[in-house]
């Protein structure tokens, strides 16, 4: 793995360490409802995890079937288009669960991923 592709899985690893932190702020389901700049936060980390993993996969083509076993690609590609064209469609729920079962499992494989290839 290059060098580029390896900062980028280490920055989808940063807005997964960020949506956790912010996830600890709302300290449980109701206070993240309750208030819309974690849910934005949130949102918009989710979305920028897409994108980045967006750019890996042009850039490196030869690592798209191992990300993709590894990741839930394409459901957090949806979630990204969602995000960024219909705001406000979002079910803050979905956010919520996404953030604390999907998003965690990224992480893992992506941190897998890089100790895997030093």
């Amino acid at each position: 793995m290059d060098e580029k592709t390896y900062s980028r899985l280490e920055i989808v690893v940063g807005y997964a360490n960020r949506i956790a932190q912010t996830r600890a702020r709302a300290q449980s389901r109701d206070g993240f409802l309750a208030d819309y700049d974690l849910q934005y936060s949130v949102a918009h980390s989710i979305s920028q995890i897409a994108e980045t993993l967006t750019q890996v996969l042009q850039a490196t083509p030869e690592l798209s079937s191992a990300l993709l076993e590894l990741v839930p690609y394409r459901d957090i590609r949806r979630m990204r288009d969602k995000i960024q064209h219909h705001y406000g469609t979002i079910d803050p729920d979905i956010v919520w669960d996404i953030s604390g079962q999907n998003i965690p499992k990224l992480k893992a494989a992506i941190e897998q991923l890089l100790a895997d290839s030093k």
